[in-house]
């Protein structure tokens, strides 16, 4: 009977709305790996892995990060007003990318050593457009909480990008690689949304003004000042690894720790993006009530200090039969994941309420963070090449800074929801 009722909260209904659908699209996106690990090289998993860490990088410059205010205003009015806005700055800055790389597309090759990479890179713009309208969209259903869209979203991009991946590899286009079927998937995820959510945005359409979206840029200006500058550090220190592997260690090692991250995250991941994006939804109304956010955190995170035991302790034992999982070209993928578990394990209990950030608007303090972590992991992986030349050691301090970093910012977002003064709500 308490069971019963615990499943009956919204916030713990939306989570598992927003879990299933990421757990059937993780299942697609897993069973179907077991055959591209068999279907493509080592190297193309290099150009791919490549590929979505530019892509993510560059999304929350092509964004601005606008889509995190579409959840902080009390008024629809103003909420339809930002996600224009956002869309708009998608579109702009998408077509400033792809000049940019007109322009430099040599010397950003010449730097990575990826002269293999040279018919992709123009897709990047494209595939950074199609992820920024889909992160709008995503919000703009939070916001409703219409978690099933997004939840629904998501197993449709995966069980396209998987069956347009399987089909490359058993053509004769199978040297075109993985980033196709990816670009495929994130089409078929926005045209979803789209068609759900096109009811409600258009319902709002005579509240969109251009007066009204410069008065909301203005109120809500730190979030692309100090958001996307944050964001952007954030994934770069995550995303470093792939960039500087490949530079330094080449295509065929950067897919194998590829592979080894996305299997490290796909069951955390499921959990952990879940949850925060309910946790954002759920500390924004808390702090807009002029409450306590303590005990929300507090209570998130024994839930995920629970749930992180039967993610990581199955995780380490399966790290030991990865190769015979998907042959032997990826006989050191279990050795790079229980490596970098440690880190994965840490950053689940902070990663998904780290949107208190744009909650208490702490992002000066966040941007001097993110500037030291990036230094140091950047440190790590360089002495790790330069001074040993051994990507495992590289690895090792990646997932010890990694660790530290994490263990910080967990006790500084305890800190500061015990003391923050409730009366000092910024965006509304």
């Amino acid at each position: 009977m308490q069971l019963f009722s615990f499943l009956k909260k919204e916030f713990v209904k939306n989570v598992l709305t927003l879990i299933t659908g990421s757990a059937l699209s993780q299942v697609v996106i897993y069973g179907s790996i077991l055959l591209l690990t068999r279907l493509f090289s080592t190297e193309l998993f290099g150009v791919y892995m490549l590929f979505t860490s530019s892509v993510l990088v560059l999304k929350p410059i092509i964004t601005l990060q606008l889509e995190l205010a579409i959840i902080l205003p009390k008024k629809d009015e103003e909420a339809i007003n930002i996600f224009v806005m956002s869309i708009i700055a998608i579109l702009i800055l998408s077509i400033l990318l792809l000049v940019t790389i007109l322009i430099f597309k040599t010397p950003i090759l010449s730097f990575f050593e990826i002269e293999k990479l040279s018919y992709l890179i123009y897709f990047i713009p494209f595939s950074t457009f199609l992820f920024g309208c889909i992160t709008s969209l995503n919000y703009w259903n939070n916001r409703s909480k219409k978690f099933k869209n997004i939840a629904n979203g998501t197993i449709t991009k995966s069980t396209v990008m998987s069956a347009s991946q399987i089909a490359i590899g058993y053509s004769s286009l199978n040297n075109l690689g993985l980033v196709p079927g990816m670009i495929l998937g994130q089409i078929s995820q926005l045209l979803f949304l789209f068609k759900n959510s096109s009811k409600s945005i258009s319902k709002l359409k005579n509240k969109i003004s251009f007066s009204k979206m410069l008065f909301l840029a203005k109120k809500y200006k730190d979030i692309p000042l100090f958001n996307t500058l944050i964001n952007f550090l954030n994934t770069l220190s995550n995303e470093i690894p792939v960039l500087m592997i490949t530079k330094y260690f080449g295509l065929s090692s950067a897919g194998i720790y590829g592979l080894a991250i996305k299997i490290g995250r796909a069951p955390s991941g499921i959990v952990q993006d879940s949850i925060s994006q309910v946790f954002f939804n759920k500390a924004t109304e808390v702090y807009n009530k002029e409450e306590k956010l303590y005990k929300t955190v507090k209570k998130t995170f024994k839930n995920l200090l629970r749930i992180s035991f039967l993610i990581f302790i199955p995780l380490t034992i399966i790290s030991y039969f990865l190769d015979i999982i998907f042959g032997e070209e990826w006989t050191y993928v279990g050795t790079y994941l229980r490596i970098l578990i440690p880190w994965l394990f840490i950053m689940f209990l902070s990663s998904p309420i780290s949107s208190l950030i744009v909650i208490l608007n702490k992002q000066k303090v966040i941007l001097f963070y993110d500037i030291l972590l990036l230094t140091f992991r950047f440190l790590a992986l360089y002495f790790g090449y330069h001074y040993y030349n051994d990507i495992l050691i590289s690895l090792i301090m990646f997932s010890a800074i990694g660790v530290l970093f994490n263990i910080f910012i967990l006790f500084y977002f305890f800190k500061i929801t015990k003391t923050e003064n409730k009366n000092s709500t910024i965006y509304n």
